[in-house]
């Protein structure tokens, strides 16, 4: 699309649409129906194209929060072949907010489940040289609202809109409570698929067309190394690879980490708290990459 957002849509102050739900918005105010942020509005109206909206999704305790960090971070110093500039400067808020954290071997803290106070990114993306810019736009949203609106639709209606509108998604699952055997992320995934199933339109048999790229996160705190991601899903969650084959038409699979090496410390009380004492950030552009190759 070309021209400006306002150009494409009219006057914000005389009401446009939203430019994730299209619902009519009003300048100085957040979205009535999917409560998409001022901020993140004036900022998108700014540019001269509608950028592409991507979902970065897990439980809580994922870690959404410091890979979606880290990606802000990495694209800023150009990493994986791919450039970003921050666009507002909301969109530092989470790169400031993960490395600060970093820096005093903590990991930042769990992201608030109102809506309100998610953080969002906003980011102009190079490729390569002589190749068209695009721009994505990802809120790091609470795992909690995440399962809340898998088991009832539209309880948050920015996951709701996100899902229905954004152009990838990123699965983010939890390698160490995979290994430990429980089914729970697993289970989570294949309840994610199924929603963006349920709620993107498509011609009848065909496939889920949108990219979709499944992170193992915290492989830095396996005991054994992984080799190979889809060897990975195959072999501890089968379920999941088998879903993934059979309703995603594109479709990949990544091994992450950001802390090289971990610690645990405990507190008087017997409380554990595990802190990053290296960091060594792996996984963390290249979902971003392919889905680059893959955006039509």
């Amino acid at each position: 699309m070309t021209g400006s957002y306002s150009q494409a849509y009219g006057r914000a102050d005389d009401g446009s649409p939203c430019p994730l739900c299209f619902a009519t918005t009003y300048a100085g105010n957040a979205c009535p129906t999917c409560f998409l942020p001022v901020r993140v509005m004036d900022s998108i109206r700014s540019r001269a194209e509608l950028p592409r909206f991507l979902g970065v999704l897990g439980t809580s305790g994922a870690g959404k929060t410091v890979y979606l960090g880290m990606l802000v971070d990495l694209l800023a110093r150009g990493a994986g072949g791919l450039h970003g500039l921050a666009q507002g400067p909301f969109t530092l808020n989470l790169q400031r907010k993960l490395i600060l954290a970093l820096e005093r071997q903590r990991f930042p803290e769990k992201t608030p489940v109102e809506s309100d106070r998610w953080d969002w990114v906003h980011c102009e993306v190079q490729a390569a040289k002589g190749k068209t810019p695009f721009e994505i736009v990802a809120p790091d949203v609470a795992g909690e609202a995440v399962v809340g609106e898998l088991e009832t639709q539209g309880t948050y209606k920015t996951i709701c809109a996100l899902i229905a509108r954004c152009s990838g998604l990123v699965i983010l699952v939890d390698v160490v409570q995979v290994v430990a055997d429980g089914k729970g992320q697993e289970l989570f995934a294949m309840q994610l698929i199924s929603y963006l199933d349920a709620i993107r339109p498509r011609k009848r048999r065909r496939k889920i067309d949108i990219p979709v790229a499944v992170v193992f996160t915290k492989t830095d705190l396996c005991d054994q190394p992984i080799g190979d991601a889809e060897d990975f899903a195959r072999a501890n969650t089968p379920s999941l690879y088998s879903q993934c084959k059979t309703r995603l038409d594109r479709c990949t699979f990544h091994l992450s980490g950001v802390a090289g090496s971990t610690g645990r410390l405990i507190d008087r009380n017997g409380h554990e708290m595990l802190v990053p004492l290296r960091v060594e950030p792996r996984g963390v552009v290249e979902p971003l990459a392919w889905m680059v190759g893959q955006f039509r």
